[in-house]
């Protein structure tokens, strides 16, 4: 199974053919969206973590930040594709 064919399985079709399009629109593959789009979201909560931290260190307490997830495109975001990030994000412990 290629890489395309489990984003298929990931993504209802509707979702598969925005994030399709999102792909076409910047030139690469669905699959090279998908693998950026990861490694964006996943350096911006390495980004929010060192900031929560630091800011804890200065203020002897943790805040929150509101995180705009609805940077696809022309605003539009994927539930699928976040469902995907999360996952990585937040693996199940059982595995």
């Amino acid at each position: 199974m290629d890489g395309t064919a489990l984003l298929r399985e990931l993504f209802t079709p509707d979702e598969y053919d925005a994030v399709s399009s999102h792909a076409d629109h910047l030139g690469v593959t669905v699959v090279e969206y998908v693998r950026r789009t990861a490694a964006e979201r996943a350096l911006e909560r390495l980004h929010l973590t060192e900031a929560i931290e630091t800011q804890a260190l200065h203020l002897g307490k943790l805040s929150i930040p509101q995180v705009d997830r609805a940077r696809c495109g022309g605003g539009a975001s994927s539930p699928a594709l976040e469902r995907f990030l999360d996952t990585l994000a937040h693996p199940t412990e059982g595995g």
